[in-house]
């Protein structure tokens, strides 16, 4: 059984249990409904799966030569109305590649989301557009990147709620001039659970 399939499993089973849980006691939350000028801060870690490479003609690369990772980061929101929030998040995130190095990626970026839910479950969709500072081997690149996600959480008190999100990860590796013909386009999946403190 593959590493991304037990950790795809995991990840699947831990959004039921969150689930389940939230059912057990409907009514035993005092978690109060999103209303403008909340706002919120929460702390993630978890996994990184590289998925695929595009190269520069948009050709799928015949596999990324990289292994599973972990990611790690912060996020702020302020929530502009009783469904939707801006903000901004800092992370990080790195895996190893079939030559024994390590890729970091240390994304800063804007935030912005969709929040629904109930008195006890809150769930979202989020896209988040900034800038990519990568390394490998010693040598750096600044890029774009791009990401969209999915996010359920529990509350557990009227301050804090702890959740599971999947993020779709868009990371270009972009240069100019003789050296544009190395364009390439990877593809990562960020599954995560995380604390967030509502204030």
């Amino acid at each position: 059984m593959s590493r991304k399939f037990i950790v795809l499993f995991m990840l699947i089973v831990s959004l039921c249990a969150l689930a389940a849980g939230a059912q057990e006691n409907p009514s035993g939350s005092n978690a109060p409904a999103a209303r403008k000028g909340d706002q919120s801060i929460t702390i993630i870690g978890g996994g990184f799966i590289p998925l695929f490479v595009l190269n520069n003609a948009g050709t799928l690369v015949s596999t990324p030569n990289m292994s599973p990772g972990a990611a790690f980061g912060l996020q702020y929101r302020y929530m502009l109305g009783k469904h939707f929030g801006l903000g901004g998040a800092i992370a990080g995130s790195y895996v190893t590649t079939i030559g024994g190095g390590t890729l970091f990626l240390a994304p800063i970026g804007l935030t912005a989301a969709w929040v629904g839910g109930t008195e006890l479950l809150e769930f979202e969709g989020s896209t988040e557009l900034g800038m990519n500072i990568m390394r490998l081997y010693g040598n750096g690149i600044i890029s774009p990147y791009a990401k969209l996600g999915v996010g359920l959480g529990r509350y557990i008190s009227t301050s804090w709620s702890i959740g599971a999100k999947i993020n779709w990860w868009l990371v270009p590796e972009l240069h100019i001039g003789t050296y544009s013909s190395l364009n390439s386009y990877a593809h990562f999946l960020e599954f995560s659970i995380g604390a967030t403190y509502h204030f």
